[in-house]
């Protein structure tokens, strides 16, 4: 066992600590990846979980099943994968689950005005009772000094789940970018997939380009310390990243940091052809490899550590409040005097280097952009944050660990049914070379024609040599399909079923449901297969919550200056980012929502929704949207917002039905009074037009009696009139007729009759 290097003191001066000093860190960090024993096996460890999960097969492990005695058998041995689709189903299941998560300031400043906008909410609701009391004594509206905002029904449930600071808008909106610009959907997927066969999974965040940024690690280029109590790598002293990059990326990424000489030497190194013209380099083979597909590359440590850092201040009197003295930061080249009041206090801080090479160092200094609290700024956090799963001793337990031995056995398992496949071949006969009947000149394909076409074989047992005791020299051997085949079979599910239960996929959660299995049994075996993986959910999405912390530390340095932006949604709509400038002044804690039981929840009420709808509790449109939320709570707010415009449309209905019903009272009540009146006038007028009627009977009587003697008087003179026509007419027509006059044998025209007409009228 090789010795680990001892680390250096941290507890040294500013100008101590020198490049020397990185250097002396960097390699006892290198040093302890060779050196431990733990952290060997268990990079070792890691590498054979990928390979099972890839699929890859050490075939020399397996030679004690494959060869006996210097000779294969006729079989071959795959690897038949039963660890992968249940690795993969889980990676499906995740990115089904919906990335929910809330940014909450957390610092005690916010915290305050948090509790002081929730005591003005309980002041106004007093003061809008007190005004309500007095409106009703007094009789008239008063307005009363702070009452000026609406105050919502439920006051802790509000501060609870809705109340929402502008700097927290800020803030999600800022994770949010940062979320669909980096896709981190897909950069967790592949962190959770590390997670399930290592055990491990690393992440690393960083400022580029402005903004924070966030890159998944391979869990086997991590260098960490397995000494640490704890599953997670941020509650580590150090971390190491071991990359191996080619010259033009070394090049790439570290030019501004790099000497001329260092360019130089990597430069030369782009010439080497083969593993014997590494020369100087031969010592440190470790750090240089060579392929042909790949040519040269080159091995880089990134290093990180906690160090101590020493504060000195300067105390002075405050006249004006004295228990809260004035305090002074001294430079690191402060001589102290007598006098002098000296407070010393010792911060976390962040240093980093990068060896590349084995001898070429780069950006061995302090941090820069060191994620600290507000309210605490003495603790620092490394830049890089991960899990170790069942952490012991730095051995994390796997998945693919759970199963390896299972797939090992499955894969000998499905060796032997193969084996036994080849090997079958129907029925034979054990035939006796001595019995070959020579004299009729047959050889071995004569009598394998006759056995094939005829069905005998021709012997003459008298030649030479084909005496026998009795004539059942000729036996039939089986060498078909062996019944060991079933047994196999049965191994085979056995195991299968096994690996179902170790992990917690089971074949129901797979979707291999029997048509003999109960619904309800499914069910129940669904829900304790999700039971024994939720904890696999459970530690991915604590380190997810770990490095959206990270990311908003970040944020707070990255954009202290302001930051402007747009993404695009999913549904190809913008979305603006304002960030403001007193985004540093804050912390920021992370809610992530709990998933399963979110998928679950949001499943059912899906299903209450469309109950809903039917009922006519809620619109269609609401049902639609509370079917393409992506969070739980997302869909809750809708379902709250659809119950809330449903009572406000039902108690407007109701309002409105009861000034209809009102109305139509007072309608009722309106025509009931004026049919009262309508037949007192009624009464009045029919009394009057009795009066009336009586009044005129009396006069048209009196009239009448005048006008009768009138009309008798008149008659008689028409009747006496019309005599003297009637006789003139007749004198007039017998005129005609004789002819006696000559004015009278003229024919009466049609003027004279009509002037006899107008008399008789006018008459």
């Amino acid at each position: 066992m090789a010795r680990i290097k001892n680390f250096p003191s941290q507890l040294l001066s500013e100008d101590e600590k020198n490049q020397e000093w990185c250097e002396q860190m960097i390699d006892a960090i290198m040093n302890y990846s060779t050196g431990s024993d733990d952290y060997k096996a268990s990079r070792i460890s890691d590498l054979q979980n990928y390979q099972i999960y890839n699929g890859e097969i050490n075939r020399e492990s397996f030679k004690y099943v494959t060869e006996q005695y210097g000779y294969a058998y006729p079989a071959r041995l795959v690897n038949y994968p039963i660890i992968s689709p249940k690795i993969d189903l889980l990676l499906g299941e995740d990115l089904k689950r919906p990335l929910d998560y809330k940014v909450s300031t957390v610092n005690k400043e916010a915290i305050v005005r948090k509790e002081d906008y929730k005591v003005n909410l309980i002041m106004n609701t007093l003061l809008k009772d007190i005004k309500e009391e007095i409106k009703k004594e007094v009789g008239q509206e008063i307005d009363i000094e702070g009452q000026d905002f609406p105050v919502p029904e439920d006051i802790d449930h509000y501060m609870r789940y809705n109340y929402r600071e502008m700097i927290e808008e800020v803030a999600q909106d800022g994770l949010e970018y940062i979320v669909e610009k980096q896709r981190l959907k897909e950069l967790f997927k592949n962190g959770f997939r590390d997670l399930l066969v290592t055990g491990k999974e690393f992440y690393k965040t960083y400022v580029k380009d402005g903004d924070p940024f966030v890159r998944r690690i391979d869990p086997r280029a991590i260098i960490f310390d397995m000494g640490v109590d704890s599953d997670f790598l941020d509650d580590s002293q150090w971390v190491g990243e071991e990359r191996w990059l080619t010259t033009n990326e070394i090049l790439d990424e570290y030019r501004h940091d790099l000497e001329k000489e260092d360019i130089e030497a990597i430069t030369a190194m782009m010439q080497i052809t083969s593993h014997g013209e590494l020369g100087e380099y031969n010592s440190v083979v470790e750090w240089i490899d060579w392929n042909q597909s790949s040519g040269v590359r080159v091995r880089v440590v990134s290093c990180e550590w906690k160090s101590i850092r020493r504060m000195r201040f300067k105390i002075s009197e405050n006249k004006y409040n004295p228990e809260n003295p004035f305090r002074k930061l001294l430079p690191d080249d402060y001589k102290e005097r007598k006098r002098d009041n000296i407070e010393s206090k010792y911060i976390d801080d962040i240093w980093e280097g990068t060896k590349i090479g084995g001898k070429i160092l780069v950006q061995c200094r302090r941090k820069f952009n060191q994620s600290r609290s507000v309210d605490d700024a003495g603790k620092a956090k490394l830049s890089y944050i991960g899990c170790v799963k069942g952490n012991s001793a730095g051995q994390s337990q796997s998945m693919v660990a759970l199963m390896k031995d299972i797939q090992m056995l499955y894969n000998i398992v499905m060796y032997h049914i193969e084996l036994t496949m080849a090997r079958a071949g129907g029925k034979a006969v054990v035939y006796d070379v001595s019995q070959m009947p020579a004299n009729l000149g047959m050889d071995m394909q004569s009598v394998l024609y006759h056995i094939k076409n005829d069905g005998i074989i021709p012997i003459n047992s008298r030649d030479e040599g084909n005496q026998t005791a009795s004539f059942n020299q000729f036996q039939q051997v089986d060498f078909t399909l062996s019944q060991s085949v079933q047994q196999l079979i049965n191994l085979k599910l056995m195991l299968e079923e096994t690996a179902g239960s170790v992990s917690g996929v089971t074949k129901q959660r797979e979707g291999a449901v029997g048509q003999y299995e109960y619904v309800g049994n499914v069910q129940r075996a669904v829900v304790q297969s999700s039971v024994v993986t939720e904890s696999w959910f459970h530690t991915h999405v604590e380190t997810k919550k770990r490095v959206f912390e990270n990311l908003c530390d970040l944020m707070k340095l990255a954009w202290a200056g302001g930051k402007k932006a747009a993404t695009i949604l999913g549904d190809g709509a913008y979305k603006f980012l304002n960030v403001m400038p007193d985004i540093s002044l804050n912390d920021y804690g992370i809610y992530l929502g709990d998933g399963g039981k979110d998928e679950s929840l949001k499943g059912l009420v899906g299903q209450l929704a469309q109950s809903a709808l039917q009922s006519g509790q809620i619109d269609f449109m609401n049902v639609i949207k509370v079917l393409k939320a992506d969070t739980m709570t997302e869909a809750e707010h809708i379902l709250e917002r659809a119950m809330d415009e449903m009572k406000a449309n039902e108690a407007q209905q109701q309002e409105q039905q009861q000034a209809m019903m009102q109305a139509q009272a007072e309608q009722a009540q309106a025509a009931f009074e004026q049919q009262v009146q309508l037949e007192q006038v009624k009464n009045e007028a029919k009394i009057q037009v009795a009066q009336i009627q009586s009044e005129t009977d009396l006069k048209i009587a009196d009239m009448k009696s005048d006008d009768a003697r009138e009309m008798s008087d008149v008659a008689h003179q028409v009747k006496n009139k019309q005599l003297f026509l009637n006789k003139r007419l007749e004198q007039e027509q017998k005129l005609e007729d004789k002819g006696q006059d000559a004015e009278a044998n003229q024919p009466v025209t049609e003027d004279r009759k009509k002037q006899i007409q107008d008399i008789i009228k006018n008459s």
